[in-house]
């Protein structure tokens, strides 16, 4: 009995171990920043909620962020949805190919996106940010629309198109995948109502609106010259009310995604033939893999050749010199980046497996405990977790100048991205039969071979995926490197630095160098395995 207590209790170890990370680097600092706004120095007092409500600027914000949000999610529908629609259900030329590659404007950060766009076209004003940030964020629409069409059985919409029709067919299939497809839409408008780096840069351009995000942001960097106890708290008191409406919207987007389960379809939908659209529909593809990929990389090229530069011509000498400038001056920060981008998927892995185990087998519940940190802004999540352990009262004894070391921008990032790698991994747990679980607990191994057998060899193409879509993230996160001064030093806070500055012509060659690293990674199983590359579901 007593062997059994203790099996039973180093099983769920890694779980507790789990909790116990979010409870010290998502709970307790948000905990402990809500307590702040109500305690001032003559104790209770609600003068910094009355000073947010007086605010006049607030509702400018939040009807502009509302605006931005919901122009920028239309753009992800019409481009995610349909590069999902086109690659999987019709006849498109190369939609094989193209299929995966829907994925691949994540790899790119959102603040390169704004550079290619600024650098070509006039960048100014609310519709080149909506178009921006509805391009950066489609891979979420794009993805979850993929899922739900493979997920739909082919016999029932077969039958549905001989009873009723081709319109009411394609009516029925449009409330079959509406789940996903609404679970996407709320995951861009998520992030893009939470982005602040995007219009930060356009600000600098001269813009003249602001979102609640920029908002927040702007009372961050002046809190320095508060003199009152309203100034000082006035982020954190701004930004509680937005982390609950983003929280509300994640719980949707979970709800929406549960109500889509993989039904294990085993006939695929038949090929909608495109007819003499067949070659013209190849535009909306292309055109959304132009503006998410292409046209960033071209600018960043043209910077290595000396566009920015007006005093000689662009030529392969200038891009040698820019090369040369990028050695000595940006490499060790892409090198921090990329190391600190490993640690970080091999930590978020490692966190996500015993999460997604049992959100997926016995605690449902689990799930929303994991997606948490997805719906606090990183700006806020900077905040709550440098206030907490700079000067807070429980998790200041970590350790002298542990927020300013490498090991805290690691713990930082992986919080941020844990959901991400969750959320996959207890997917995938719900695909796998339980009879096999069932049928090994008879098996006579130790319990740590069978649980290594059972539980983790089967969810291992699923932990290469989370580690992959967690390694990307993480190289290209600008909000909480913003924030954190051990990130400072990362690769996207030195490029957006080295833009601000005029100092294109190297700094193009780091971000190429980050878009080359990002983009190998994934493809590593094709390349050594000859294994086919699919969108990270």
């Amino acid at each position: 009995m007593q062997n059994r207590a203790r099996t039973d209790l180093l099983s769920k170890a890694p779980l507790w171990l789990a909790l116990l990370f979010l409870a010290i680097f998502v709970l307790l600092p948000m905990l402990q920043l809500a307590g702040q706004t109500c305690f001032g120095p003559d104790g209770f007092t609600l003068r910094a909620w009355s000073a947010l409500f007086d605010d006049e600027a607030i509702a400018t914000q939040v009807a502009a962020t509302l605006q931005l949000g919901g122009a920028a999610t239309a753009l992800s529908l019409l481009l995610g949805g349909g590069h999902a629609w086109l690659t999987t259900r019709t006849d498109l030329p190369g939609g094989g190919w193209l299929g995966p590659l829907g994925i691949a404007p994540l790899v790119v950060p959102p603040i390169f996106v704004a550079m290619g766009f600024a650098d070509l076209f006039p960048a100014e004003g609310f519709w080149p940010c909506a178009i921006l940030l509805g391009v950066a964020h489609a891979p979420f629409v794009a993805v979850l629309a993929a899922r739900g069409l493979r997920a739909v059985d082919g016999r029932a919409y077969e039958a549905a198109l001989l009873l009723r029709g081709r319109a009411r067919a394609e009516r029925w299939l449009l409330r079959a995948i509406a789940p996903e497809l609404l679970a996407g839409c709320l995951l861009a408008f998520l992030f893009t109502v939470a982005d602040h780096g995007v219009p930060e840069f356009l600000t600098v351009k001269g813009k003249t609106w602001h979102t609640y995000a920029e908002g927040i942001f702007g009372r961050w960097t002046r809190r320095a010259v508060g003199t009152t106890f309203e100034e000082l708290q006035s982020p954190i008191v701004a930004a509680l009310p937005f982390l609950a409406c983003l929280g509300c919207l994640l719980w949707a987007a979970l709800r929406l995604r549960a109500a889509a389960p993989d039904r294990g379809v085993v006939t695929a939908l038949p090929v909608r033939r495109l007819g003499p659209w067949r070659w013209p529909a190849l535009l909306l593809p292309l055109g959304y893999l132009l503006a998410g990929v292409g046209l960033p990389v071209f600018v960043l090229l043209r910077w290595v050749l000396g566009s920015a530069q007006r005093l000689e011509p662009m030529s392969l000498d200038y891009a040698r010199q820019s090369f040369q400038k990028a050695i000595d001056q940006g490499l060790p920060d892409l090198l921090h980046s990329v190391w600190l981008a490993i640690a970080v998927a091999l930590l978020v892995v490692l966190l996500a497996v015993p999460l997604a185990r049992q959100s997926g087998r016995r605690w449902p519940l689990l799930d929303l405990v994991a997606a948490l940190p997805a719906a606090v802004p990183a700006i806020l999540l900077g905040i709550a977790l440098i206030r907490s352990f700079h000067d807070g009262p429980v998790l200041q004894r970590f350790g002298d100048r542990f927020d300013q070391s490498w090991a805290f921008a690691a713990c930082a990032y992986a919080a941020r991205f844990l959901p991400f790698a969750a959320l996959t991994l207890a997917s995938q747990v719900r695909r796998l039969p339980l009879a096999a679980e069932e049928a090994g607990r008879f098996v006579l191994r130790p319990p740590a071979s069978r649980a290594l057998r059972l539980h983790v060899l089967p969810l291992l193409p699923a932990v290469w995926s989370a580690w992959v879509l967690t390694f990307v993230l993480a190289l290209r996160e600008l909000d909480l490197a913003v924030v954190l001064p051990a990130a400072n030093a990362t690769a996207v806070r030195r490029l957006a630095n080295a833009v601000h500055f005029q100092h294109e012509d190297w700094s193009g060659v780091i971000a190429l160098l980050l878009l080359s690293v990002a983009v190998l990674v994934p493809l590593v199983p094709a390349l050594l395995f000859g294994r086919r590359l699919s969108s990270l579901s």
